[in-house]
């Protein structure tokens, strides 16, 4: 088998990242060996984002960008959410690329590669169903994702995901458990489970029992060290997760749940089935049941309909919850999407101002909230070498990051580390080797 290099490119979340790792694992056993440079490769293949408008264009400009870097005998390959939803128009919209592929059909690659080598663009574009057992070439020895849930069944009048990843689809527990385990017996450190909505794990399946509660607690007892998700929706939130949660040590303190508005009737717009006051509820029970926990966000300014009036109970509700973070964009109207064919669009103007003035709250709800560790002792899993100062960083059990000082050799351990600051420490114990695989290393700070 001759062997030849392959050049992948990735945009948007977690899931995608990981699909990524599933495309090279898979062209691996065709002879495709990773390079990373472009100018390498054989075979190119851009792995695209389709949730705004900006990630569409980034992969535009990247299609053009690389028709003077890539060798002239390569293949570019376009696949993804993007892919998903333009199908063969991607074509004429953007030139250069060779073949087309979705969301659901990486297993295709191979054979949709050797048809555009001879020289006609090829499209396969299936409708999304089901899982691909594809094999994996993990990016980390210590970390991994684990995806748990495909697709969405949720009707959020911005959101294009249902169209490109179809209908929720929960993978088979057993499958799951067994896949933690033999990343346990790797010795990997920390698995992140992933699924566009992965709190709705197993609404789709028949057996009454299996739940994203039951779950988690079936993937603690594993043994792996750390366990975190993403991304759950608030309205699947139950109190069954928030006790497992605080029930094992290795599951991370840490819930991402995206708000989009603080404005009941804004929310009714999105469809996003839960009012302001339910969500508050929610965060009240996440906090009762662990007060430090840390919560973050995502958030949407300026979507059709949107007042002054709503943005301020946005900005009210950050002023509550005192988001450890928090991901805000502006409302970028998405094809097919019933929020695209809504009235009433809030000015361009009008919505950088509400981004920047939800930036500038959270950065004080969040020093806020950072400042109740400072001088406690976290655990950080040390991810690598900071880009300056020349210390190391990993994130807390919070899913913080943290720097310290520290060599490249720590990477992958966990480490004792004092709070000096917000996101700054030093290491308790910095000459021993890495803390042990067992319960006993939690560190619960304040406690």
């Amino acid at each position: 088998m001759d062997e030849k290099n392959l050049y992948v490119e990735t945009w948007g979340c977690q899931l995608n990242y990981h699909r990524s790792e599933k495309i090279t694992g898979h062209l691996s056993n065709y002879g495709y060996k990773p390079v990373e440079k472009i100018t390498e490769a054989d075979l190119i293949i851009f792995n695209t984002c389709a949730v705004r408008g900006k990630s569409e264009e980034k992969v535009r400009g990247r299609i053009g960008q690389v028709k003077n870097q890539r060798k002239e005998d390569s293949i570019l390959g376009v696949g993804g959410c993007m892919a998903q939803h333009f199908g063969v128009d991607l074509f004429s919209q953007s030139g250069g690329v060779d073949f087309v592929f979705g969301t659901s059909n990486l297993g295709e690659i191979p054979d949709l590669a050797n048809r555009a080598r001879q020289g006609e663009p090829v499209a396969s574009i299936p409708k999304p169903s089901g899982f691909e057992n594809l094999p994996v070439l993990r990016q980390s020895d210590y970390f991994a994702w684990v995806t748990i849930a495909e697709g969405c069944s949720n009707a959020c009048s911005y959101c294009i995901v249902p169209q490109v990843r179809g209908p929720l689809r929960s993978r088979g527990p057993d499958k799951i458990i067994r896949e933690v385990e033999q990343l346990a017996e790797n010795g990997y450190r920390e698995v992140q489970l992933l699924g566009q909505n992965v709190n709705a794990f197993g609404k789709d399946i028949e057996k009454g029992d299996v739940d994203f509660a039951w779950l988690l607690e079936r993937v603690a007892a594993t043994g792996i060290p750390r366990i975190s998700f993403t991304t759950p929706h608030p309205a699947d939130l139950d109190a069954e997760t928030l006790v497992v949660m605080n029930d094992n040590p290795n599951l991370v303190r840490h819930i991402h749940l995206p708000l989009q508005s603080g404005s009941t009737r804004v929310l009714q717009i999105m469809n996003r089935n839960y009012t302001r006051e339910e969500y508050l509820e929610i965060v009240g029970k996440a906090r009762r049941t662990d007060p430090l926990i840390n919560i973050t966000t995502d958030i949407i300014v300026g979507h059709p309909g949107e007042t002054e009036e709503d943005f301020r109970k946005t900005l009210d509700v950050i002023n509550q919850v005192k988001y450890g973070s928090i991901y805000v964009a502006q409302f970028s109207p998405r094809p097919k999407t019933r929020s695209a064919q809504m009235d009433d669009h809030v000015p361009e103007e009008e919505k950088k101002r509400r981004l920047e003035a939800v930036l500038e709250k959270q950065e004080e709800t969040s020093r806020e909230y950072d400042r109740q560790f400072i001088g406690k002792t976290v655990e950080v899993l040390v991810e690598g070498e900071a880009r300056k100062d020349n210390k190391m960083y990993g994130k807390n059990e919070f899913r913080k990051t943290v720097e310290f000082e520290g060599t490249e050799s720590m990477a992958g351990e966990f480490r004792k580390v004092r709070l000096e600051s917000e996101n700054t420490g030093y290491l308790l114990n910095p000459d021993e080797g890495s803390v042990k695989n067992d319960s006993d290393h939690h560190v619960k700070p304040g406690v």
